[in-house]
């Protein structure tokens, strides 16, 4: 058992097979952690903080402990939520309320050149389970997070205004995003780019998102050979109109998904706040003024994508002002019960098929554009350009 621990330059942690690191269950050994701070020592059970040449390696297990303290003040805290902000301190002011309270991570990068993790279980994550921020040249491989569904915010992998990042035989199962790509709320700061996520599993968690915070932009991103199992979302790219920057040449292949909600989700509309209006492809609203956080969305490949037992294919939601350009989706096979929606994108689409129990098969609003015969808009109310 251990209280918070800090790595140094050409620091290898590394735990035998059979061995547990146990988080401490006192609380005041750490502090919050939050992307609008710096990072400290403390803010997760393991951190590396501006130093290079770090690694934490081996068969053993990283425990938070989480189940401990942690986790039932955020299922307090959400009991007491508004859609607005909580009163979370003066060192944490206008933390939103999807937030959820504010917690210490488990594993935590920031700044660090050249890093790796490999071959440990993390599990039972106060919060995220590991965090990678403005890094580079960073390795996980052969990685396996473990939290309960029902534990909240505890995602698998945050990858925050990083590049250069290689990620390869993770299995993963969490209470929130398997992995969630970031590059921040505010301008100015580094994108998210250079990442690579291959020969993977998804259990149980939110899915793979690249978003929703991405003012500084998210580019050369590949995902391939993923298969989800029980999953919320698949694939999801989401931003807002206060959160959006150059979101492009993203391409994803050879992921299967089984009884996954909603396989395929790239929205704009993505509002920050719990109890916010589902945008559909039938909504209509005027175009906003195109600001510095307004999202572009563009050249998204997805190639051999199987989905069954699906509830619904999914949502491909630009904005009227920032439409979503270059879809291309090449032998997609989506089965569900109900059907895909587009508005303002376009793109193409080649040997796809997609099976509801519900039609329409594909209901689109104003401003599509997908060229090939295999996506047909079958709803009498769009808008034809």
């Amino acid at each position: 058992m251990s209280g918070p621990l800090s790595l140094e330059n050409h620091v290898t942690l590394h735990l035998e097979k059979g061995s547990t690191l146990l988080g401490s269950s006192d609380t005041h050994l750490f502090h919050w952690a939050f992307l609008g701070k710096a990072a400290q020592p403390g803010e997760a059970l393991v951190s590396a903080i501006d130093v290079q040449d770090v690694a934490i390696t081996g068969q053993g297990h990283i425990d938070g402990n989480g189940a401990a303290v942690w986790w039932p003040q955020a299922v307090q805290s959400h009991k007491t939520q508004t859609s607005g902000p909580l009163p979370y301190g003066p060192d944490y002011p206008g933390v939103p309320a999807a937030n959820g309270l504010p917690r210490p991570w488990l594993i935590e990068f920031s700044h660090v050149q050249h890093g790796r993790i490999s071959g440990v279980t993390a599990t039972n994550s106060p919060m995220w389970t590991v965090v990678v921020r403005e890094s580079s040249q960073i390795r996980i491989d052969h990685l396996t997070i473990r939290n309960p569904a029902s534990s909240r915010n505890t995602d698998g992998i945050d990858l925050v205004s990083s590049d250069h990042v290689t990620m390869s035989n993770l299995d993963i199962a969490t209470g929130d995003d398997n992995i969630a790509i970031k590059s921040g709320l505010m301008q100015p700061g580094r994108a998210a780019s250079d990442i690579s996520i291959t020969q993977s599993r998804f259990g149980e968690g939110h899915g793979l998102s690249i978003g929703s915070e991405l003012a500084n932009g998210a580019h050369h991103i590949r995902i391939s050979d993923v298969s989800f199992q029980n999953t919320l979302s698949g694939l999801r790219i989401k931003s807002g109109r206060d959160r959006g920057g150059d979101i492009g040449w993203i391409s994803a292949e050879h992921l299967t998904m089984d009884h996954v909600r909603v396989p395929l989700s790239i929205s704009d509309y993505y509002a920050g706040q719990p109890g916010g209006t589902q945008q559909t492809a039938l909504m209509t609203e005027p175009a906003a003024p195109v600001t510095s956080t307004t999202p572009h969305i563009h050249d998204v490949t997805i190639t051999d994508m199987t989905a069954t037992n699906a509830g619904t294919v999914g949502v491909v939601l630009g904005l009227p002002e920032a439409p979503i350009e270059g879809l291309t989706l090449r032998h997609v096979r989506l089965s569900a019960r109900k059907g895909l929606q587009l508005s303002h994108v376009s793109g193409r689409s080649f040997e796809s098929t997609l099976t509801v129990q519900t039609p329409p098969v594909t209901q689109c609003g104003p401003g599509v554009h997908i060229d090939g015969s295999d996506l047909r808009c079958t709803d009498e109310r769009r808008v034809h350009e």
